[in-house]
């Protein structure tokens, strides 16, 4: 018969009396197998080690060396963990024992170098972690003996170099990382035997050129990091075998410009990093079809121009991002093919027109950022092509006015931000006024640089005061210029003489942000900064 409840709890405190009596002095057996020992008092690896351990745990301690005989009566250990102490030295037979080990890391201590035959017996091993040391140097027959071994942790030492064959033995590897070392430079065939590496990171390094041929050995890459290195440039074919690829980060570096056709192999990319780099141009054959590619990172390059139809073969991108750059003109039909782009942040260049067909062929645009540019005037058909459009910003450039019936096509406009720009109070500032009186927003808003284009007078008008002229019996009283006024309405007038477009669906639209308090913020804001790496 089954054995009464209370029965079951005294053999499980039995058997941890049992696993506590075994332990190590300042080590925890959460059950038999499992040895965990921590603490500064900890200077020299704990003893004696349950015999039937399988996995142990030795983090933040004083331990400064691993011996022959420190593991001589744990030989069923499957997992190994030395990290966050003070070791420095281990022995060439400090792993002897340990025939069945599948995971081991050393990673956050202090080792400079390792005996060359000192992972010799792990024949099974699988996981190495050798990251955030002081490594000098790896040499071939560290790993000779490693052909099970799929994860290789080097990153964070001090490595300058790779030799020729360093990794030929590890046949079975999927991942290895290599980032934040002083690499310089890498063997023409480093990676040539690593056929089944899916992920491959190298950033943080200071290379300046990638060998051709470099990558060609690695057909089942998915990922590969080079960002934060000083690349100046990449060879045509330096991505031509690995037609898997799916991330690949290139920025942070010197790039000037892509050859045609550098990124063609590449179908099955859904992710691609080029920001924070040098170039200048991008010509139409440097993205062939990549109908996983969501987003484009570009921004803080130095382009001037974008021809036409430059991202045609990207047709399921959904982010392009090409704000702080040096942008002057963007050709017609730069973006056509981009018939999925919800979002294009253009902001922060040196545009001072845009021709009505910049923005053909963006039939699900939701977001555009023109903010921080030198843009005078707009042209009216500016938004014929983006009938999806919610959000825009438009402020800090120099519109002086808005041709009526510019967002005449928007039905779904949400929030347009205007502040930051020089009005003329003309005729031209009718469709501003017109648009608070068809939908006011809560609270006033204000026109920072409003100046009343009279002959007699072209000065901004004074504070407190709405410009006037006795030339014109036209008034500004979109002009609320201190917090006092922030009690009065922010337009007046019939509002049947203000028909302008079709806006019933604007919720807001910000002048000045901040005037009279701080203004709402868009439901899904142009992106500006990159994503985790």
């Amino acid at each position: 018969p089954p054995l009464p409840h209370c029965h079951w709890w005294l053999l499980l405190l039995v058997g941890i009396q049992l696993a506590s009596g075994q332990c190590p002095e300042q080590c925890q057996c959460v059950r038999t197998a499992q040895v965990e020992c921590s603490g500064t008092g900890i200077t020299t690896v704990p003893s004696p080690i349950p015999a039937n351990a399988m996995t142990l745990q030795i983090i933040n301690t004083r331990i400064t060396e691993l011996g022959d005989v420190s593991f001589g009566n744990a030989s069923l250990l499957i997992g190994l963990r030395i990290e966050k102490n003070n070791l420095s030295r281990i022995s060439p037979g400090a792993f002897q024992h340990l025939p069945d080990l599948r995971y081991l890391s050393l990673a956050s201590n202090k080792l400079q170098e390792l005996p060359v035959q000192v992972f010799e017996p792990l024949g099974k091993l699988e996981s190495l972690l050798l990251s955030s040391n002081q490594i000098l140097q790896v040499e071939p027959s560290h790993f000779a003996h490693l052909s099970n071994l799929k994860e290789l942790q080097l990153h964070g030492n001090n490595l300058q170099e790779l030799k020729e064959g360093v990794f030929n033995q590890l046949t079975s590897l999927t991942k290895l990382n290599l980032a934040r070392n002083n690499i310089d430079r890498l063997p023409p065939r480093a990676f040539e035997r690593l056929a089944r590496l899916q992920v491959l990171r190298l950033y943080e390094n200071r290379l300046r050129q990638i060998p051709a041929g470099a990558f060609d050995g690695l057909p089942e890459l998915q990922e590969l990091g080079l960002h934060q290195n000083q690349l100046e440039i990449l060879s045509p074919e330096l991505f031509v075998h690995n037609g898997n690829l799916q991330k690949l980060y290139l920025s942070n570096n010197l790039l000037t410009a892509l050859p045609s056709g550098v990124f063609l192999p590449l179908q099955a990319l859904a992710k691609i990093t080029l920001h924070v780099n040098r170039l200048r141009d991008i010509s139409p054959g440097a993205f062939g079809p990549m109908p996983n590619l969501r987003e484009l990172w570009l921004y803080e390059n130095e382009l001037s121009t974008l021809p036409t139809a430059v991202f045609s073969n990207l047709t399921q991108l959904q982010l392009l991002v090409l704000s702080k750059n040096r942008l002057r003109s963007v050709a017609p039909g730069a973006f056509r093919g981009l018939g999925e782009l919800l979002e294009l942040s253009l902001h922060s260049n040196a545009l001072r027109r845009l021709d009505a067909r910049a923005l053909e062929g963006l039939p699900k645009l939701q977001n555009i950022s023109l903010h921080h540019n030198q843009l005078q005037a707009l042209p009216r058909g500016l938004f014929g092509s983006t009938p999806g459009l919610r959000h825009l910003q438009l402020h800090s450039n120099t519109l002086e006015y808005l041709p009526a019936g510019i967002f005449s096509p928007l039905a779904t406009l949400r929030e347009v931000k205007l502040h930051n720009n020089s009005w003329r109070c003309d005729e031209g500032i009718l469709p501003l006024r017109g648009l608070l009186l068809l939908q006011p927003i809560p609270g006033p808003c204000c026109l920072n640089t409003l100046v009343h284009a009279s002959p007699a007078s072209e000065q901004p008008a004074p504070p407190g005061k709405a410009s006037s002229s006795s030339s014109s019996s036209l008034q500004c009283p979109l002009y609320v210029p201190s917090p006092a006024a922030c009690s009065q309405p922010s337009g007046s007038g019939d509002a049947g003489s203000a028909q302008w477009g079709g806006q019933q669906a604007l919720a807001a639209l910000q002048f000045a942000g901040g005037c009279c308090g701080t203004p709402p913020q868009p439901l899904h804001p142009v992106a500006t900064l990159p994503p985790p790496a």
